[in-house]
């Protein structure tokens, strides 16, 4: 099973992954990065901020960039004019 690496960037951290994560393709990594922005921004909004600015950048074990998922990709924004 190939690891992926999901690179956290946002406006306070540009955390690198150095643990990876095994998972069938780059579906489903994206669907880990997914889950985890979500949990990212959870923890924002109890804090009073929502800062859709971030990414997670996914990479190969040879460090290169493979897909970009744009924290705003990860929620659906309603009510908001």
């Amino acid at each position: 099973m190939p690891s992926y690496y999901l690179h956290l960037h946002n406006a306070h951290v540009d955390a690198s992954d150095e643990e990876g994560v095994d998972v069938v393709d780059l579906l489903a990594a994206k669907a880990k990065a997914v889950k985890g922005i979500r949990g990212f921004l959870a923890h924002e909004v109890i804090r009073g901020t929502l800062d859709l600015r971030g990414r997670v950048d996914i990479a190969d074990g040879a460090g290169t960039i493979l897909l970009t998922v744009p924290f705003a990709d990860a929620v659906a924004v309603v009510g908001f004019a």
